[in-house]
Protein backbone atom coordinates (compact mmCIF):
# COMPACT_ATOMS: atom_id res chain seq x y z
CA UNK A 1 0.00 0.00 0.00
CA UNK A 2 1.39 3.29 -0.48
CA UNK A 3 -0.03 4.80 2.56
CA UNK A 4 0.26 4.22 5.79
CA UNK A 5 -2.88 3.10 8.17
CA UNK A 6 -2.32 5.17 10.91
CA UNK A 7 -2.74 8.44 8.40
CA UNK A 8 -5.93 9.80 7.92
CA UNK A 9 -8.97 8.69 5.62
CA UNK A 10 -8.46 11.93 3.87
CA UNK A 11 -5.03 11.65 3.22
CA UNK A 12 -5.35 7.75 2.51
CA UNK A 13 -7.03 8.86 -0.15
CA UNK A 14 -4.62 11.78 -1.95
CA UNK A 15 -1.80 9.47 -1.08
CA UNK A 16 -3.15 6.87 -3.10
CA UNK A 17 -4.67 8.96 -5.86
CA UNK A 18 -1.54 10.34 -6.14
CA UNK A 19 0.90 6.97 -6.31
CA UNK A 20 -1.66 5.76 -9.37
CA UNK A 21 -1.11 8.98 -11.26
CA UNK A 22 2.86 8.62 -10.88
CA UNK A 23 2.74 5.02 -11.88
CA UNK A 24 2.03 5.38 -15.75
CA UNK A 25 4.80 4.99 -17.52
CA UNK A 26 3.44 6.69 -20.91
CA UNK A 27 3.67 10.42 -19.52
CA UNK A 28 4.41 12.47 -17.18
CA UNK A 29 2.57 12.53 -13.51
CA UNK A 30 1.20 15.67 -14.81
CA UNK A 31 -0.48 14.74 -18.13
CA UNK A 32 -1.77 11.44 -16.30
CA UNK A 33 -5.21 10.68 -15.37
CA UNK A 34 -7.38 7.98 -14.42
CA UNK A 35 -10.12 7.05 -16.72
CA UNK A 36 -12.51 5.51 -13.67
CA UNK A 37 -11.87 5.08 -10.17
CA UNK A 38 -13.83 2.69 -8.97
CA UNK A 39 -14.31 2.09 -5.23
CA UNK A 40 -13.49 -1.12 -4.32
CA UNK A 41 -16.45 -1.40 -1.76
CA UNK A 42 -17.92 0.74 0.42
CA UNK A 43 -16.93 1.58 3.86
CA UNK A 44 -18.54 0.63 7.02
CA UNK A 45 -20.41 3.19 7.62
CA UNK A 46 -22.79 5.34 4.71
CA UNK A 47 -20.38 8.29 6.09
CA UNK A 48 -17.12 7.30 5.43
CA UNK A 49 -18.10 6.32 2.05
CA UNK A 50 -20.07 9.69 1.19
CA UNK A 51 -16.88 11.61 2.54
CA UNK A 52 -14.74 9.27 0.74
CA UNK A 53 -16.71 9.79 -2.64
CA UNK A 54 -16.74 13.50 -1.80
CA UNK A 55 -12.77 13.50 -1.84
CA UNK A 56 -12.75 11.39 -4.92
CA UNK A 57 -15.16 14.00 -6.91
CA UNK A 58 -12.58 16.84 -6.01
CA UNK A 59 -10.27 15.19 -8.84
CA UNK A 60 -13.34 14.87 -11.23
CA UNK A 61 -12.68 16.02 -14.17
CA UNK A 62 -10.00 16.79 -14.67
CA UNK A 63 -6.95 13.92 -13.13
CA UNK A 64 -10.58 11.45 -12.91
CA UNK A 65 -12.69 12.05 -15.54
CA UNK A 66 -15.48 9.44 -13.78
CA UNK A 67 -16.24 7.19 -10.85
CA UNK A 68 -17.35 3.78 -9.95
CA UNK A 69 -18.17 1.46 -6.74
CA UNK A 70 -17.77 -2.15 -6.52
CA UNK A 71 -19.35 -4.97 -4.63
CA UNK A 72 -21.90 -2.23 -2.97
CA UNK A 73 -25.43 -2.83 -1.99
CA UNK A 74 -28.54 -1.67 -3.47
CA UNK A 75 -28.88 0.60 -0.68
CA UNK A 76 -25.42 2.72 -1.16
CA UNK A 77 -25.72 2.99 -4.78
CA UNK A 78 -28.89 4.28 -4.36
CA UNK A 79 -27.69 6.62 -2.09
CA UNK A 80 -24.53 8.04 -3.84
CA UNK A 81 -26.62 8.53 -6.64
CA UNK A 82 -29.19 10.73 -4.65
CA UNK A 83 -26.65 12.74 -2.36
CA UNK A 84 -23.39 13.32 -4.33
CA UNK A 85 -23.18 15.41 -6.78
CA UNK A 86 -21.16 13.49 -8.72
CA UNK A 87 -22.78 9.90 -9.36
CA UNK A 88 -21.46 6.88 -10.16
CA UNK A 89 -20.88 5.65 -13.62
CA UNK A 90 -20.09 2.76 -13.22
CA UNK A 91 -21.09 -0.50 -10.78
CA UNK A 92 -18.74 -3.60 -10.95
CA UNK A 93 -21.17 -6.51 -8.60
CA UNK A 94 -20.83 -10.58 -9.03
CA UNK A 95 -23.28 -11.94 -11.45
CA UNK A 96 -24.74 -15.16 -9.54
CA UNK A 97 -27.99 -16.24 -8.35
CA UNK A 98 -27.03 -15.45 -4.37
CA UNK A 99 -27.30 -11.63 -5.34
CA UNK A 100 -30.77 -12.82 -7.58
CA UNK A 101 -28.56 -11.32 -10.43
CA UNK A 102 -29.09 -8.35 -9.30
CA UNK A 103 -32.08 -7.76 -10.99
CA UNK A 104 -33.61 -4.47 -8.72
CA UNK A 105 -30.28 -2.98 -8.79
CA UNK A 106 -29.52 -3.15 -12.29
CA UNK A 107 -32.76 -2.37 -13.32
CA UNK A 108 -31.75 1.21 -11.29
CA UNK A 109 -28.82 0.99 -13.31
CA UNK A 110 -30.65 0.97 -16.50
CA UNK A 111 -33.14 3.71 -16.07
CA UNK A 112 -29.87 6.29 -14.38
CA UNK A 113 -27.80 5.50 -16.94
CA UNK A 114 -25.05 3.83 -15.11
CA UNK A 115 -23.16 0.67 -16.60
CA UNK A 116 -23.35 -2.67 -14.45
CA UNK A 117 -20.24 -4.47 -15.05
CA UNK A 118 -20.40 -8.07 -14.37
CA UNK A 119 -18.15 -10.47 -12.91
CA UNK A 120 -17.76 -13.55 -11.33
CA UNK A 121 -19.63 -14.37 -14.76
CA UNK A 122 -18.59 -17.72 -15.52
CA UNK A 123 -17.11 -18.83 -12.63
CA UNK A 124 -20.19 -18.45 -10.07
CA UNK A 125 -23.03 -19.51 -12.62
CA UNK A 126 -22.19 -23.61 -12.97
CA UNK A 127 -26.23 -23.95 -13.23
CA UNK A 128 -26.60 -21.16 -15.39
CA UNK A 129 -23.93 -23.08 -17.76
CA UNK A 130 -26.34 -26.22 -18.01
CA UNK A 131 -29.66 -23.87 -18.71
CA UNK A 132 -31.69 -24.69 -21.78
CA UNK A 133 -30.80 -20.92 -23.08
CA UNK A 134 -26.90 -21.40 -22.91
CA UNK A 135 -26.48 -24.77 -24.30
CA UNK A 136 -28.75 -24.15 -27.47
CA UNK A 137 -26.98 -20.83 -28.15
CA UNK A 138 -23.89 -22.57 -27.31
CA UNK A 139 -25.00 -25.24 -29.94
CA UNK A 140 -25.46 -22.57 -32.42
CA UNK A 141 -22.12 -21.48 -31.32
CA UNK A 142 -20.48 -24.29 -31.78
CA UNK A 143 -21.29 -24.31 -35.71
CA UNK A 144 -19.94 -21.30 -36.46
CA UNK A 145 -16.75 -22.78 -35.04
CA UNK A 146 -16.37 -20.89 -32.10
CA UNK A 147 -13.96 -22.27 -29.38
CA UNK A 148 -15.43 -22.24 -25.96
CA UNK A 149 -18.91 -21.70 -27.60
CA UNK A 150 -20.89 -22.29 -24.10
CA UNK A 151 -18.91 -19.88 -22.72
CA UNK A 152 -19.34 -17.03 -25.41
CA UNK A 153 -22.75 -18.32 -25.39
CA UNK A 154 -23.55 -17.22 -21.42
CA UNK A 155 -21.43 -13.77 -21.89
CA UNK A 156 -23.75 -13.02 -25.44
CA UNK A 157 -27.23 -13.28 -23.05
CA UNK A 158 -25.99 -11.17 -20.00
CA UNK A 159 -24.43 -8.63 -22.07
CA UNK A 160 -28.04 -8.94 -23.79
CA UNK A 161 -29.75 -7.86 -20.40
CA UNK A 162 -28.71 -4.44 -21.97
CA UNK A 163 -26.38 -1.94 -20.20
CA UNK A 164 -24.47 -4.66 -18.74
CA UNK A 165 -20.36 -5.51 -20.10
CA UNK A 166 -18.70 -8.64 -18.79
CA UNK A 167 -15.67 -8.52 -17.11
CA UNK A 168 -13.91 -11.50 -18.29
CA UNK A 169 -11.56 -12.58 -15.83
CA UNK A 170 -9.07 -14.95 -17.55
CA UNK A 171 -5.54 -14.33 -17.39
CA UNK A 172 -4.53 -15.97 -20.52
CA UNK A 173 -4.09 -13.28 -23.58
CA UNK A 174 -5.40 -16.27 -25.83
CA UNK A 175 -8.54 -16.85 -23.55
CA UNK A 176 -9.30 -13.36 -24.13
CA UNK A 177 -8.95 -12.42 -27.51
CA UNK A 178 -11.07 -15.86 -28.09
CA UNK A 179 -13.79 -14.65 -25.81
CA UNK A 180 -13.89 -11.17 -27.48
CA UNK A 181 -13.36 -12.24 -31.61
CA UNK A 182 -16.60 -14.91 -30.49
CA UNK A 183 -18.61 -12.04 -29.07
CA UNK A 184 -17.90 -10.76 -32.51
CA UNK A 185 -18.95 -13.22 -34.32
CA UNK A 186 -21.90 -14.42 -32.39
CA UNK A 187 -23.08 -10.61 -32.89
CA UNK A 188 -23.18 -11.03 -36.79
CA UNK A 189 -25.22 -14.47 -36.38
CA UNK A 190 -27.56 -12.70 -34.16
CA UNK A 191 -28.09 -9.58 -36.11
CA UNK A 192 -29.09 -11.95 -39.26
CA UNK A 193 -30.00 -15.61 -39.62
CA UNK A 194 -29.85 -16.25 -35.17
CA UNK A 195 -32.48 -13.51 -34.85
CA UNK A 196 -35.11 -15.46 -34.33
CA UNK A 197 -33.24 -18.18 -31.97
CA UNK A 198 -31.38 -15.66 -30.36
CA UNK A 199 -34.49 -13.54 -29.44
CA UNK A 200 -36.46 -17.05 -27.75
CA UNK A 201 -33.30 -17.40 -25.86
CA UNK A 202 -32.83 -14.61 -24.43
CA UNK A 203 -36.39 -14.35 -23.53
CA UNK A 204 -36.26 -17.77 -22.00
CA UNK A 205 -32.92 -16.54 -20.15
CA UNK A 206 -34.61 -13.38 -18.37
CA UNK A 207 -37.24 -15.48 -16.79
CA UNK A 208 -34.66 -17.86 -15.86
CA UNK A 209 -33.10 -14.97 -13.52
CA UNK A 210 -36.38 -13.50 -12.35
CA UNK A 211 -35.73 -10.38 -15.10
CA UNK A 212 -39.04 -11.30 -17.38
CA UNK A 213 -41.31 -10.78 -14.07
CA UNK A 214 -39.04 -7.23 -13.11
CA UNK A 215 -39.47 -5.69 -16.31
CA UNK A 216 -43.33 -5.49 -16.14
CA UNK A 217 -43.30 -3.65 -13.19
Amino acid sequence: MPYELSQSLEDRIHTSIASSLANFLITSPEEAYIDCLVLHSPFPSIGETQKAWQIFSSYVPHKIRALGISNTSFAVLQNLVTEMEIKPSVVQNRFHRETSYEVPLRKFCRDKGIVFQSFWTFTGNPRLMLSNPVQKLGEEFDKLGLKDADVVALYALVIGLEGVTVLDGTTRPERMVGDLTGLDIASAWIEKEGKATWDDQLQEFKALIGEEHENLK
